[in-house]
């Protein structure tokens, strides 16, 4: 009899530490499910943003081609004009190999003054 007693007494605190257990157990899943809800929260939020992003790309990207047709047709004036400048471009009368001798024939009587005048300086 006492043997039974001890022993259902026995069974009894393994069932109370059971019952503390799972009791225990039950706040921690509690406590992980909120803290998961948060993520959860957190990540939704997250991919609103991703996905607002994406929405932005795609919407800057579908603008290119006429982005892109503008600056096609911006150089094609730019390239108009180019060309209608240079037909507008007068060909100067003469060549370059006048220039050139007109300038050293320049040179030559500028060279002889200063000549002339150091030897008059020198015989002073």
């Amino acid at each position: 009899m006492i043997k039974q007693r001890d022993d259902l007494k026995n069974l009894v605190e393994t069932t109370r530490g059971k019952i503390v257990s799972l009791t225990q157990s039950k706040a921690d899943m509690e406590q992980s499910k909120r803290d998961l809800e948060v993520k959860w929260e957190r990540l939704i939020k997250e991919l609103e943003q991703v996905n607002q992003e994406i929405a932005d790309v795609d919407n800057k990207r579908s603008q290119l081609p006429t982005a892109l047709q503008q600056l096609e047709a911006e150089k094609q004036e730019q390239a108009r004009q180019t060309y209608q400048l240079h037909k507008s471009i007068k060909i100067v009368p003469g060549s370059a190999e006048i220039d050139i001798k007109e300038i050293q024939d320049a040179d030559d009587i500028l060279l002889h003054a200063i000549s002339v005048i150091q030897n008059a300086l020198r015989s002073l």
